[in-house]
């Protein structure tokens, strides 16, 4: 038996200067995706063509084989997305709370403008593609429909929902196709670790500790979560693309489609009425409702005008080019990453 055959998972590919600088760039484009939800942060890195460097990476470190090329890889890619994120967080998070319903115009247009990468890397419909696209289409309506009846905010902010936003994100920034930061806003999580981002950015400059320490108490368990959710993940779809191909591809695309479910553009943020519970605390009065943040607010549903009909189509188009025009960068790639998969497979079985 072959030395592959006791060690299923391929050995991480050496990392030239170009590899380096790619890894930056997809870094970059990767934080910024991870503030536009229906951009996927996978796709950006497989746009970059980094996508194969990164998941070894990730699953090497979390299999504790730590050598100068998995940190040289995490660093550089890991680093640039925390700076963007941190330095556009607030940008991103008061446009969606500002101007809801032209943002969510404008993401269900990245969201669908995402699905042909996808659909260009099935080379094979199998059953298994199907029931991988029905068992993904089936949880993001379950995310969508299933964990909050009230809108944006009913339970944002409680340590459990914070975890579990954190935990789903980071798994999301890494598929392919799949937006991190659209988990977060169907989870009702989004605008909540934006601001709180901002916020903590902005106690750094002041030298504000108090507030520091405040905006740290609300990312503790984001981070944790966000942590656990990539080096599972990025271990859980190495070893997919290896054994199931053809079922993980259906999987994303059902998980891509499916978010469109929770995108509808045409609700806007209201007060918390009495008696709802924000952040675990129940409101009691008109006074303590006053004092809420716009950013813990559930939603409620409008019937839009025909004009604002019209420009949301609009938004949905244009979105969907500039989404297609971004995935078609990287449209080869997962082409690639699924023969490597394949190949390793058949390494394995010799």
């Amino acid at each position: 038996m072959s030395d592959q055959a006791h060690n299923p998972l391929p050995e991480a590919p050496r990392v030239r200067l170009t590899d380096g600088l790619r890894c930056i760039l997809g870094g970059i484009l990767m934080g910024l995706a991870n503030l536009v939800p229906g951009i996927s942060g996978g796709t950006m890195l497989l746009a970059t063509g980094i996508y194969q460097l990164l998941v070894n990476a990730i699953a090497d470190l979390a299999r504790v084989r730590i050598r100068w090329q998995v940190l040289v890889v995490l660093a550089c890619v890991v680093g640039p997305a925390v700076v963007t994120i941190a330095l556009l967080s607030g940008v991103a998070g008061r446009f969606v709370l500002e101007y809801r319903w032209i943002a969510y115009s404008l993401f269900i247009g990245l969201t669908l403008g995402g699905i042909p990468v996808l659909v260009r890397s099935i080379s094979v419909v199998r059953a298994s593609t199907i029931f991988g696209v029905v068992l993904g289409l089936i949880a993001m309506a379950w995310l969508a429909f299933g964990t909050s009846s009230e809108g944006v905010s009913s339970a944002s902010g409680g340590w459990g929902m914070l975890l579990i936003a954190g935990l789903a994100a980071g798994a999301a920034m890494i598929l392919p196709g799949l937006s991190g930061s659209y988990v977060l806003l169907v989870l009702g999580q989004y605008v909540v670790i934006l601001t709180t981002i901002d916020e903590a950015r902005m106690a750094v400059s002041a030298r504000d500790l108090e507030g520091l320490s405040t905006a740290g108490l609300t990312m503790l368990p984001v981070a944790v979560g966000v942590v656990l959710g990539i080096g599972l993940v990025g271990l859980l779809i190495r070893w997919l693309l290896v054994r199931a191909p053809s079922w993980t591809m259906g999987l994303l695309l059902g998980l891509l489609v499916g978010a469109l479910l929770g995108l509808w553009p045409f609700r806007t943020p209201v007060p918390p009425p009495v008696g709802s519970v924000v952040r675990g605390v129940e409101i009691s009065s008109l006074e303590q409702a006053e004092q809420v943040k716009p950013k813990y607010w559930p939603t409620e549903g409008f019937t839009p005008a025909g004009l604002e009909v019209a420009q949301a189509t609009g938004l949905i188009l244009l979105g969907a080019v500039l989404s297609g025009s971004i995935g078609m960068l990287g449209g080869g790639r997962t082409d690639a990453s699924e023969k490597a998969a394949h190949g390793s497979s058949s390494q394995i079985r010799t």
